[in-house]
């Protein structure tokens, strides 16, 4: 009986999952379904034994590798997601397959049976699993991660590039999204949510602070205390305050290394 864990949070995608697995596999149990950056976070510390994790990457409220990067898991994950940006991350955080959406079921059941085959090399001990797993990944630390070095913005009578090194932060706003730069020009973004422009970004230098913003590391300058678990987040030399919400503040310290 295979204990796996969903994580995903787009119903269609987990109706398409849930039905590939009993496609594949003939005694399971899915522990949780999870929505978010936030729950998985929580469920994942408990002490719980799981085999399998399915896993999105951009879930509504952040990018799940916030949780892969600081909990220490000792089972396997499949990756299925619509974007490829996030391979080397999905290695090193215990990945064994990554599906591009959409996936056949063909590719699911090749996955599936890559598991399966990881999982027969030795059942009981999962962290000799994951050594297995590590060095079977090897090879793939050669695929090349990119970002956008500049986006392409439309106008009525022209398009002009924004380089993402002048980018301060973005802000979404009923539908909209705009990156200020440092010179605080507000450009509208091709892209209809946050979560379509982290995939072009790199982690190690844009933090989503909220729901509805996402900072740039090189243009912060200090932080102070807002209130008990806000901070507030002053930018370009002063001339742009943003807050974090509560539920980030944490999450921006640990990026931040504090």
């Amino acid at each position: 009986m295979y204990k796996i864990l969903i994580i995903e949070d787009e119903a269609p995608a987990r109706k398409k999952l849930k039905r590939f697995i009993a496609e594949v596999c003939g005694a399971y149990t899915i522990v949780a379904e999870l929505e978010t950056v936030e729950d998985t976070k929580t469920f994942l510390k408990q002490a719980l034994e799981i085999d399998i994790i399915f896993s999105d990457i951009q879930l509504r409220d952040g990018n799940i590798f916030e949780v892969y990067n600081t909990i220490t898991l000792n089972c396997p994950i499949i990756f299925a997601t619509a974007y490829n940006a996030f391979l080397i991350n999905a290695f090193e955080a215990n990945g064994i397959e990554y599906l591009l959406k959409p996936y056949s079921l063909e590719r699911f059941s090749k996955a599936w049976n890559k598991f399966i085959r990881l999982h027969k090399t030795n059942p009981v001990n999962n962290n000799q699993l994951m050594e297995t797993i590590h060095q079977l990944l090897k090879n793939n630390q050669s695929v090349s991660k990119s970002y956008k070095n500049q986006f392409a913005i439309k106008m009525a009578s022209e398009t002009y590039f924004l380089k993402t090194e002048s980018i301060v932060y973005f802000q979404a706003d009923n539908g909209i999204i705009c990156a200020f730069d440092t010179m605080n020009k507000r450009h509208v973004m091709p892209q209809a949510t946050l979560k379509e422009i982290e995939v072009f970004l790199d982690p190690q230098k844009f933090f989503r602070i909220n729901r509805s913003e996402s900072v740039q590391r090189q243009y912060i300058n200090k932080i102070k205390r807002y209130n008990k678990n806000t901070l507030s987040i002053h930018l370009n030399a002063g001339q742009k305050t943003l807050k974090t919400s509560q539920s980030k503040t944490s999450d921006f310290n640990n990026w931040l290394d504090l």
